[in-house]
């Protein structure tokens, strides 16, 4: 009985977060990777920029200028380093996975060789 409940509260969690999905331009940017972090970088470069510089300044219009700048230049650099980092862990792993398969397959080779 219990496994038939968990499979039930499975299913609820999974309607839950297709209702919560995130929409922008048809993709759900919740599964974007590295967008979540690269957003919140940007955004809180941005705020500590915009504050510093009317700390400094007392001008407004040029504390948002500097926050909006800075938003936008950190959160594309930081997607782009994240974006790169990913993409070569990806890669690693593919050479990791055929290094393990080509070891296996010799592992296979020489055993059948020793008992043929």
């Amino acid at each position: 009985m219990s496994n038939v409940d968990n499979v039930i509260v499975r299913n609820l969690d999974d309607e839950e977060d297709e209702s919560k999905a995130v929409m922008l331009f048809g993709r759900d940017i919740r599964k974007i990777p590295c967008f979540k972090q690269s957003m919140l970088t940007g955004i809180y470069s941005g705020l500590t920029a915009g504050l510093v510089t009317f700390m400094f300044t007392s001008r407004g219009n040029l504390s948002a200028n500097v926050a909006l700048g800075s938003y936008m230049g950190v959160a594309s650099i930081y997607w782009c380093y994240c974006r790169y980092n990913n993409t070569m862990e990806k890669y690693e792993m593919q050479n990791l996975q055929d290094i393990m398969r080509q070891k296996s397959i010799n592992a296979v080779e020489t055993t059948s060789e020793k008992t043929g």
